[in-house]
Parts: C-alpha cells; sequence; structure tokens
C-alpha cells in the first residue's frame, strides 16, 4: 500500500491495546461502538480519510479513529467545558451506574485530552470553542471532510444546529454518525439528541440514506 501502514480493520487485541495504553478516562461510554465503527468504516480503510468530531471529551473516540485509520486526519471541535451538560446533572449515585468516575470531572479535562492523544501530530487539530462557531468557521473556509461524528451537547437543538452546519462540508459519499439517539435521562425531549435528530432527518430527506439506526444513527450523503 505505497509505503503507508495498513488499517486494522479486524479490532485486533493490538489495535485496541494502542487505544488503551498509557491513557486515562475518567469512563468508557464509547468502546461498545467500536464493533459498528469498524463495519461502517472498513470502506475508509487505506485512505487519507477526513474525519470530524463534534464533542471529544477525553479523546477516547479520536484514538479509535486515528489508530483503526492510520492514514486519516482528525478535526476535534470541544468547548472542554463542563457546565451546563444535561448528563451531569444527574445524580451522582446514577452516574456511578454508568461506570461514571464524578470525582474526575473536573479542569483537568483538556490535559487528559491533549494527553491521551499526543503523539499524532498534524494528523489531529484541536478546536477549543463552541461547535456553531467553530462549524461555522470551518465552513467558511470552505473546509470537506468525509466522516463526521456528532457527539457533543445533548441537547436536541444543539445536534440539531451541529449537523445542518456540517451537512454542507460532507463531500457526496460522506457519512455523518450521531450518537445518543436512544439517551432519554433528561426530563423533557428538548433535553435528548432524538428530536434534533430526527428534526434534521425530516428538513433533509432525500439528500441521504440511512446505514444504521439504534442507539447510534449513520447516514451516507446522496
Amino acid at each position: 500500500m505505497d509505503g503507508q501502514p495498513e488499517s486494522r480493520h479486524d479490532l485486533s487485541p493490538v489495535l485496541l491495546a494502542s487505544i488503551y495504553e498509557g491513557k486515562t478516562f475518567s469512563a468508557d461510554w464509547t468502546s461498545g461502538n467500536f464493533p459498528l465503527w469498524a463495519t461502517l468504516l472498513k470502506p475508509y480503510c487505506g485512505t487519507a480519510t477526513r474525519i470530524i468530531e463534534v464533542g471529544c471529551w477525553e479523546g477516547l473516540s479520536a484514538l479509535f479513529f486515528l489508530n483503526y485509520l492510520p492514514r486519516a486526519s482528525l478535526v476535534c471541535i470541544d468547548t472542554f467545558d463542563t457546565t451546563g451538560e444535561p448528563l451531569l446533572t444527574i445524580p451522582s449515585p446514577k452516574l456511578a451506574e454508568f461506570g461514571i468516575d464524578w470525582t474526575k470531572f473536573d479542569s483537568n479535562l483538556e490535559r487528559r485530552f491533549d494527553a491521551n492523544v499526543a503523539g499524532f501530530g498534524e494528523r489531529l487539530e484541536k478546536i477549543r470553542a463552541s461547535s456553531n462557531v467553530a462549524l461555522a468557521e470551518l465552513g467558511i473556509d470552505g473546509r470537506k471532510f468525509d466522516v463526521a461524528y456528532i457527539d457533543g451537547s445533548h441537547r436536541s437543538v444543539d445536534v440539531y444546529c451541529d449537523a445542518v452546519l456540517m451537512w454542507p462540508m460532507m463531500v457526496q459519499g460522506g457519512m455523518i454518525i450521531f450518537d445518543d439517539y436512544q439517551w432519554g435521562y433528561m426530563p423533557g425531549t428538548r433535553e435528548h439528541p432524538k428530536l434534533g435528530i430526527d428534526c434534521f432527518l425530516h428538513a433533509f430527506e432525500g439528500q441521504y440514506r440511512i446505514l444504521h439506526q439504534a442507539y447510534q444513527v449513520a447516514i451516507e450523503k446522496l
């Protein structure tokens, strides 16, 4: 493959070890998605895929993308500010049921992200900003992406805005993956991603095909 590393699309122990070795995470919400992502991203193996991620937290999903697709580049957008996040208003005993260490949600979040993704050099671009500002600026700059992962705010209006701003930057055949479609731990549908995702899908009906729809939703731009 013209001197480039081969993509490790079998989720081998070597791949998984490279994701976790020497890294620090307060929780693992992410690895359960790895088999799905491996299937969805398999067509991108061996290509210089341009990926963008909204909501990178401590970098676990970023580490998957960068290790699974070793020729890919990744833009990560996050405020690294946990204030106002609906998930974190859930009482801490309930968070413990999710395997979340409440004590690690602190000002060191961005520092942990930086340490976890260190070593990827120019393959990773971090943007510390709200997604509406960052995505608008990337759109004005004419940036294009092959794969997008939307996992930022859980509020429906934010998810909808992220998707609408992302859509013009997706190439034909590009894929958007939405997280937390079935998440429902807050009172009121506007505090859940599902409403925002459904509204986006309705608004852009006919411009995509659904690749997967369960806890996560993946679509391909036609």
